[in-house]
């Protein structure tokens, strides 16, 4: 009579340990781990895969960003460091994705990489506003009403708790990413300059993470509004707030979809732009200044910026290269304001060692 009711409280206690592991991660990779890696030993699939999806240049494009197959569980690199026109899939092409984005709804199709009875079984992933961010894939001979009910409850969890991490990494008055998300956004893209296929914590089972070999870089921009204390001076904090509200839109708007947005306190503001050339950094840099200067601050009228800029290296910490942006963020100030300025250059040019730029120059 008892033996029911105690595979019941074994089932039971199995899913609640699930769902705590889920929930009690702090940062996205580890959120996206834990569900691939808790599906995968729920309903014991061949293969499952997380993938996003994202636009570039006008196509959408299906990357992966956690696999767990043979046995091994991957963290793929965030394919948005990858070169942008040769990162993951292509959405046109892919019949079973597509119509997944469509319908909104799970969409089952012959497995592409495994002969014999292995279905495909293609989820949507939601975000915030239910929009479709992703998809998670799952190949398996036996996919019943069981287990599609267990995906499609974590996979609402998921987005659940991802709500809630974005919530929390979020600047309240902008809706840029906050101070508190940069050390650890800077710091993983660091990493990914110095690790190849390594064990992604350095212990034995752990997971993997895969790096993209690529010959582009990450660049960090810090942005600060020319005279914004006057701003503030002569038509009050209100009108202030919405210049900044008004600038993170533009930001928005001007730079493109994976280059990373924070509102870093006050008045400065820090991008971290996809990979690129440093001449198509600068570039987009001074499209952005180009159309802050063009724009019109209702009651504030003009407004301008200030930027300085530098690569991101493997070994630099978050204090180093903000440091390094700042000094050339100080030049700009120090040299007229409303203009674009690379550390490196200053550096090559032989400027930064010859003057200081925290001088007597009003810089903000």
């Amino acid at each position: 009579m008892n033996q029911p009711e105690n595979r019941l409280s074994r089932n039971t206690v199995s899913l609640l340990e699930s769902i705590v592991q889920i929930t009690g991660q702090r940062d996205r990779d580890s959120l996206e781990l834990s569900l691939v890696k808790t599906l995968h030993e729920l309903i014991g699939a061949f293969r499952i895969i997380l993938y996003k999806l994202q636009t570039y240049e006008g196509k959408q494009r299906i990357l992966p960003l956690v696999r767990f197959e043979s046995e091994e569980l991957v963290l793929e690199e965030p394919l948005d460091f990858a070169e942008g026109d040769q990162a993951g899939l292509l959405l046109e092409g892919q019949d079973g994705f597509a119509a997944c984005l469509e319908q909104r709804e799970m969409i089952k199709e012959k497995c592409r990489c495994r002969e014999g009875n292995c279905l495909c079984f293609i989820y949507p992933v939601l975000g915030s506003n239910d929009v479709v961010v992703g998809f998670l894939e799952v190949d398996s001979e036996q996919h019943g009403e069981i287990n599609h009910k267990l995906v499609s409850g974590f996979l609402k969890i998921y987005q659940n708790y991802l709500s809630i991490l974005d919530d929390s990494e979020r600047d309240t008055l902008t809706g840029l990413l906050n101070r508190k998300t940069f050390d650890n956004n800077i710091t993983k893209i660091a990493s990914y300059y110095r690790v190849a296929d390594t064990d992604a914590v350095g212990k034995p089972g752990a997971p993997k993470r895969r790096r993209v070999q690529h010959n582009w870089s990450h660049w960090l921009a810090v942005i600060d509004i020319d005279f914004f204390k006057s701003v503030n001076d002569r038509f009050g904090h209100l009108y202030g707030d919405e210049v900044l509200l008004l600038l993170a839109r533009l930001m928005e708007k001007t730079f493109r979809q994976n280059d990373k947005l924070f509102r870093f306190g006050g008045e400065e503001f820090v991008v971290v732009l996809e990979p690129a050339t440093f001449e198509s950094a600068r570039a987009v840099l001074e499209r952005f200044r180009k159309t802050v200067e063009a724009y019109h601050f209702p009651q504030v009228g003009q407004v301008t910026v200030s930027v300085g800029f530098t690569h991101v290296h493997g070994d630099d910490i978050p204090s180093t290269v903000v440091g390094h942006a700042d000094e050339a963020l100080y030049y700009a100030k120090h040299h007229g304001r409303n203009q674009v300025c690379s550390y490196e250059k200053l550096i090559k040019e032989g400027v930064l060692e010859s003057e200081h730029y925290k001088s007597e120059v009003e810089l903000f």
